[in-house]
């Protein structure tokens, strides 16, 4: 008998705000169209809506003062066992927009065997010049997917590694990256970048305002700004020097506006 699919987060200490996990969950349970179990593997569960399933983080070796930058403890997630084998996962970030019904995720899950990530996004130079550097981009691990049971070699070399044997990886994105099996990129439009895809670098910036989500499933925020800068009041400037602009985005203020706490 097949395996509802899971859809599964994380949250620790205060990195991840306890609103955010909310308003994903909720966002997700209005738009999909498939049943499928939400997870939260959390160290603390207080807080968290009625309907989302808790697990306790897993133990691994490297030390809590080393898990950022890099999110290490996301990795936890190809550990043997956390959920039944033959199980469609979607790690998901908490920091995204989702944007329609992710079942396309799930059914490309099932029948392309490997690990789905996404290719990181290009810089504007490459935007401008698509052919520049296009094939030196590694992956970004703000939407993740696999079939519960495999990738196990993941888990194995990460949780009995200490930093001395992490810190040369950089992250947790591109330790996947250069760890997993059979691994694909989501189709490129799937899954987009607030800063990255939809901001102008300064000074295209200034002039042309953010493009919306299109037909993608999915928009992360990852660094600044956060979805709830571009809902400030009218004329809040948001994002750093390099990618910023002006509140409200009006997509992104109406999700959490209809998601977020009331």
């Amino acid at each position: 008998m097949a395996h509802p699919p899971v859809i599964a987060c994380f949250k620790w200490g205060k990195g991840y705000p306890l609103r955010d996990t909310n308003i994903l969950f909720r966002a997700l349970t209005d738009l999909m169209s498939c049943p499928f179990t939400f997870v939260c593997l959390t160290d603390d569960t207080a807080g968290l809506d009625d309907g989302i399933t808790t697990l306790p983080l897993p133990d691994f070796r490297l030390a809590r003062d080393h898990w950022v930058p890099g999110m290490w403890p996301k990795l936890a997630i190809f550990k043997p066992g956390l959920f039944a084998d033959g199980t469609p996962i979607l790690m998901i970030d908490v920091d995204v927009v989702v944007v329609r019904d992710l079942a396309p995720l799930f059914e490309r899950i099932r029948t392309v065997p490997g690990l789905h990530v996404i290719k990181d996004w290009p810089n504007l130079s490459e935007r401008v010049l698509p052919w520049r550097n296009a094939a030196a981009r590694k992956s970004n691990s703000s939407v993740v997917g696999f079939m519960s049971g495999t990738q196990h070699q993941i888990w194995d070399r990460f949780h009995e590694a200490g930093w001395d044997t992490l810190q040369p990886l950089v992250n947790d994105q591109d330790f996947i990256h250069e760890t997993a099996t059979d691994r694909h990129h989501w189709p490129r439009d799937w899954v987009l970048s607030f800063k990255k895809s939809l901001v102008w670098h300064a000074p295209l910036g200034r002039a042309l305002r953010p493009a919306g989500p299109g037909d993608a499933f999915v928009v992360a925020f990852h660094g600044a700004p956060n979805p709830e800068d571009l809902a400030q009041p009218h004329g809040q400037r948001w994002g750093t020097r390099k990618h910023f602009g002006h509140a409200p985005v009006p997509w992104v203020a109406d999700y959490l506006a209809r998601y977020g706490d009331r």
